[in-house]
Formats: structure tokens, C-alpha cells, sequence
């Protein structure tokens, strides 16, 4: 599937059902949807979703599966997951307004929640080191109510409460079936020669074997998991606190570690090393004064982080393959090149990832204002 969804179809389908849309601007975000920013009558601000195939994963991927775990996607499953977060953790999500069948396509209506994406957060404070590790405590505070929501088994959390695949009870069992499905995509895009696809098929096979006894659902409980929190995926008011979770379609019952190997992935590297550290000790601070139950305290424990986060750089290696669009044009041999270096080393370099984020993002690799409070 090619469609593009414009900006005046968009509006063409909001009037289909009623809404009076006064502005619509598409938003360039999003892996699954067509994104846009509406204001409808009566100054009530909106996000309007349609289902899309990313560019990157075309005649990969069907356009109802999620492309990191291979879930099936849905905006009813979608709105179910907006209404048992924010009822069961109590960490803000936004209204659903509607889902309906348009001559454009289904889409979602939701709520668009107040503030400014975490990333905008930190520009406007002047890229402030407090500011910064504030809204990582803030984070962990939020993420101690949401791991408290537990399943009796690992796999895509479906609309009711149903997990699929159903009965998985070893972690290692659920992730072979989304590692196998990552290595399909790498041979059918030619990341890899044969003997590379042989080296880390047979790499992360054996990983997830070694940490079988570990992903046993009565050692690691399966608790709701967002998957991919980077600083655009939630909203933040001045002070960093977090307004809004919303791209949640994604969400597994997982080990807590498939959460926490994402912030050092996409989070906790924004600035340098040092900030690094002192990141992970302000979100594990806010964790743990909130109840938070798996804050990370073993060799076993981190060896899993690091093996997700590899698993990561498999998925983005495929993801970013042969893309040039001016700034991603080498991504895909990156991650491949980090992939190998933790498969020799058994570490993950994550301010090498977070390097290559910079070069989309901008920032500069240490804070400006250390002990400010910003230009807010």
C-alpha cells in the first residue's frame, strides 16, 4: 500500500462525521500513521490518525502489523490501550473522540494532549542540565505506576486484556518469534551476506537461550511496557513533568528491562557520558520513591538490557538500510557497525546511538545552562 493521505483529504473525512476542523497541518511523526494537528471548532485542539506502511518497511510489512513486534495493529486496540492506562496507572493519556470509516480510510480522533514534546522541552530551557534530569525523575515516577500493571504472559497487549501470542510464559520464547522476524527483513533487504545472516542468527539464538532461566514470567514478571520512549513520544509541561503518553500502540507485556534498555537508547544519551550517568540515577531515583519494583540490580539484569538494545540495533539496521533522505543516509550501516561491536564485546555503546540521534536532533553534546533553570 503507496496512499499518501493529504491534509484536504484529512478534512474531506473529519467532515464525513461532523467534526468542524479549522485548521490541519500533517505532522511528520509517526511510523504507522498519517499524523495531523487539528484545531476543531470552538478553539478544542485534536490529533486525527490514519493507518500507513512506513517507507522503510514497503513489501516488507502488512499494513496491520506493528513492524518492531509483528502485533496486529488496531485503532479499537489503540483506544483500549489509551482507557486501561490511564485507568489502571493513572499516568495521563488522551481522550478517544471517535473512530470511524471515512472514503479516505478509518482513522482515530483523540484528544491532543497539553504541552510540548519532551525534545521541545529541553530546546526551550535552554538545554539545561537540571531541567533535563528533573523530567528523568518525573519519568521514573510515571513508569513506576505503569510497571505495576502485570499479565499473566509475554506478547502484544490486545484490546480486553487478550495477549498475543497466547500462553507464552519464557520471554526467550516470545522474543525468538520478533528476532526471527527482524532477520527475514535484514535478508530480504540485503543488510547482511550469508555468512554475516549465519554469525547473528546464531548469535542471538544462543543469547536467548543463555537468558531463558532469567525470562521465566514467575522470575521476570510480564508488565505493560510502552517500547519506544523517545523525547517525541510524550509531552511535558515547562518544568519536564510528563502531561501526555500517546503513542502507545506498540505496548507488550514484557520484562521491565525491554523498557529501561529504550531509555539509555533514546533518552538517557542526549547529552555526554557524565549526564549519561546522573539520567539513569534521576529516572531509578523517581522509580524507586514511587513504589517502582525492578529497578536494575544484577549482572543478569543488565546483560538483558544490553541484549534488548542489541536486539534494537537489529531492528534499525534493517529499518534504516538503503534510506537517503539527506540525514539518515548512513544510519543503517552505524547500527550495523554497533551491532557488531556488541556482539565482539558484549556491550552496548550507547552514546554512539545517542551520537547519531544528534545528528538529527541537533542538541549539543553537553548541557548549556548546567545549573539553570532556562528561558522559559
Amino acid at each position: 500500500m503507496s496512499r499518501i493521505i493529504t491534509a484536504e483529504q484529512a478534512r474531506t473525512a473529519l467532515l464525513e462525521f461532523g467534526y468542524k476542523p479549522v485548521r490541519i497541518c500533517p505532522v511528520n511523526e509517526g511510523s504507522n500513521h498519517f499524523v495531523f494537528d487539528v484545531m476543531l471548532e470552538g478553539n478544542r485542539p485534536a490529533i486525527l490518525k490514519f493507518a500507513k506502511i512506513r517507507k522503510t518497511e514497503a513489501g516488507l510489512s502488512d499494513a496491520s502489523r506493528d513492524t518492531l513486534f509483528g502485533g496486529i495493529l488496531s485503532l479499537e486496540r489503540e483506544a483500549w490501550l489509551f482507557r486501561m492506562i490511564k485507568e489502571k496507572s493513572g499516568v495521563p493519556t488522551p481522550e478517544v473522540y471517535g473512530i470511524h470509516d471515512s472514503s479516505h480510510g478509518r482513522f482515530i480522533l483523540l484528544e491532543r494532549m497539553t504541552g510540548i514534546s519532551q525534545k521541545e522541552c529541553m530546546v526551550r530551557s535552554g538545554f539545561s542540565k537540571k531541567r533535563f534530569l528533573d523530567s528523568m525523575e518525573y519519568l521514573g515516577r510515571d513508569f513506576a505506576q505503569i510497571q505495576n500493571i502485570t499479565f499473566p504472559s509475554f506478547g502484544n497487549i490486545m484490546k480486553d486484556d487478550i495477549i498475543d501470542p497466547p500462553g507464552m510464559d519464557n520471554f526467550s520464547d516470545r522474543f525468538l518469534e520478533v528476532v526471527d522476524m527482524r532477520l527475514e527483513k535484514c535478508m530480504q533487504k540485503g543488510v547482511f551476506s550469508e555468512d554475516e545472516t549465519v554469525q547473528v542468527t546464531e548469535f542471538f539464538h544462543r543469547k536467548l537461550d543463555e537468558l531463558r532461566p532469567i525470562y521465566g514470567a514467575d522470575q521476570t514478571p510480564p508488565v505493560l511496557v510502552f517500547t519506544d520512549m523517545h523525547a517525541e513520544n510524550f509531552f511535558t509541561d515547562k518544568q519536564g513533568r510528563p502531561t501526555g503518553y500517546f503513542d502507545l500502540e506498540s505496548a507488550q507485556a514484557a520484562p521491565a528491562a525491554l523498557e529501561f534498555y529504550g531509555f539509555r537508547f533514546f533518552l538517557f544519551n542526549y547529552y555526554d557520558a557524565e549526564c549519561f550517568m546522573e539520567a539513569e540515577s534521576a529516572f531509578f531515583k523517581g522509580y524507586a520513591e514511587n513504589g517502582g519494583k525492578y529497578t536494575p540490580s544484577s549482572p543478569a539484569d543488565e546483560k538483558s538490557i544490553d541484549f534488548l538494545a542489541g536486539c534494537r540495533l537489529l531492528e534499525l539496521s534493517e529499518s534504516y538500510w538503503g534510506v537517503k533522505d539527506g540525514i539518515r543516509d548512513t544510519w543503517g550501516q552505524r547500527m550495523k557497525e554497533l551491532l557488531s561491536d556488541y556482539m565482539d564485546t558484549g556491550q552496548i555503546d550507547y552514546l554512539a546511538v545517542g551520537d547519531i540521534w544528534r545528528q538529527r536532533d541537533g542538541q549539543p553534546k553537553t548541557p548549556l545552562t548546567p545549573l539553570g533553570t532556562g528561558y522559559f
